[in-house]
């Protein structure tokens, strides 16, 4: 496993006027880790995911994937890097099949040009070929492939989530970021989300994620990282993390703690 991380965060901010959404966050990921990010609801999860992956450009700071500074790229400068990312709420074509759904994420690294496009050659057509096999790959690393041609809509909500797992991996990350991947889940599809996330691990892909549920958090995570009014309060194994004051002060209050 390299010594370097895989993604390097330093002393970064974002701010929204008066308002400082994250507080000279610090933090890295080695290749082949599930990190977890956690924290009361406000304290700048999401906001540090958007500051990631170019939907804000961040205040200060720096943040360097495969020690290339990334800070300031929009989204689909970053995709082509290797970061992929899933959102708290899905955001599917629901108009279009699970496998058109997975071949548009494909495409973000697809050499096929807008000339190539319109004159429908040789090249294109066997790109088209390649892409539909690599998303059909991921259809069935989730767990999907028999609903490939079922509009997105009508795919149960545990299935519309391994859909969106299914885009990202789509475009061959080599860190995987997931919003939330379980909300709305019953226990039965948790569980089948812990399995897949440990197997999308063995295969050697990085993840980040932020999780309000616990049971997996602390089940799957190498390290967890904790916030608190955009400021990090803690970081270290389920364990560690799970009997730090701090912690539990953030998610209970002081008497809690003592």
């Amino acid at each position: 496993m390299s010594t370097n991380p895989l993604l390097n965060i330093t002393a970064l901010s974002q701010s929204f006027g008066g308002l400082k959404a994250l507080d000279s966050v610090t933090m890295a990921i080695s290749p082949g880790e599930i990190v977890s990010l956690i924290g009361p609801n406000g304290a700048g999860k999401t906001t540090l995911f958007n500051v990631l992956t170019g939907v804000y450009k961040g205040t200060s700071g720096q943040i360097r994937f495969q020690e290339r500074p990334i800070r300031g790229l929009a989204p689909h400068q970053i995709v082509p890097l290797g970061m992929a990312r899933t959102f708290q709420n899905i955001r599917l074509f629901t108009n279009m099949t699970a496998l058109e759904n997975a071949m548009v994420g494909r495409h973000t690294q697809s050499k096929n040009d807008l000339l190539w496009s319109l004159l429908r050659n040789k090249t294109f057509y066997r790109q088209e070929t390649e892409i539909e096999i690599e998303a059909k790959k991921c259809l069935a690393t989730v767990g999907i492939l028999t609903s490939a041609n079922l509009i997105a809509r009508n795919l149960s909500y545990g299935d519309q989530r391994r859909l969106e797992i299914a885009r990202a991996l789509a475009t061959k990350p080599k860190l995987l970021i997931l919003d939330e991947p379980s909300a709305g889940m019953n226990p039965r599809e948790s569980q089948k989300l812990m399995e897949l996330i440990r197997h999308l691990k063995n295969q050697g892909l990085t993840i980040l994620l932020i999780e309000h549920h616990m049971r997996l958090v602390m089940g799957i995570s190498d390290r967890i990282i904790v916030l608190d009014h955009g400021v990090k309060i803690a970081e270290g194994t389920p364990q560690e993390v799970a009997h730090n004051t701090k912690v539990i002060e953030a998610y209970l209050g002081k008497n809690a703690a003592h």
